[in-house]
């Protein structure tokens, strides 16, 4: 029960800070707010996963920050649903900002992991 409520607690935060952020953008129906966290949404749970592998983090804190936060901060079916409400109206940005999200995702969840990797090292050779 105790794991339900961290997910359910990290998810509402998160989906705070994407609702903030779609706000800050100031126009919920583009692709800029989704598409701004998709991408640091894929660089942060990458670099989470690769960093929290072999850590001493409880379970409870990585699953609240990975599923929970992150997991309510990146959304792939507003994505989808966007894509698909503006492609009309402007089908070559529309089509770009899917790749970005699709490519640029895959591209920082490689640099999200190879940093956080990379940090895990230096913190097994401290010890």
């Amino acid at each position: 029960m105790g794991s339900i409520l961290i997910v359910f607690l990290g998810g509402a935060l998160g989906g705070l800070a994407r609702y903030g952020l779609n706000q800050w953008v100031g126009d919920p129906t583009s692709l800029l707010g989704t598409t701004i966290e998709n991408l640091t949404g894929s660089f942060l749970l990458a670099l989470l996963t690769a960093y929290a592998v072999d850590s001493d983090w409880p379970d409870a804190l990585v699953l609240g920050l990975g599923t929970g936060v992150i997991g309510g901060y990146t959304t792939f079916s507003t994505l989808m649903l966007a894509t698909m409400t503006n492609i009309r109206q402007t089908p070559v940005r529309s089509l770009g900002l899917f790749l970005v999200n699709l490519l640029g995702g895959l591209v920082l969840a490689g640099l999200g992991y190879y940093l956080g990797d990379r940090a895990t090292e230096r913190r097994e050779g401290e010890q």
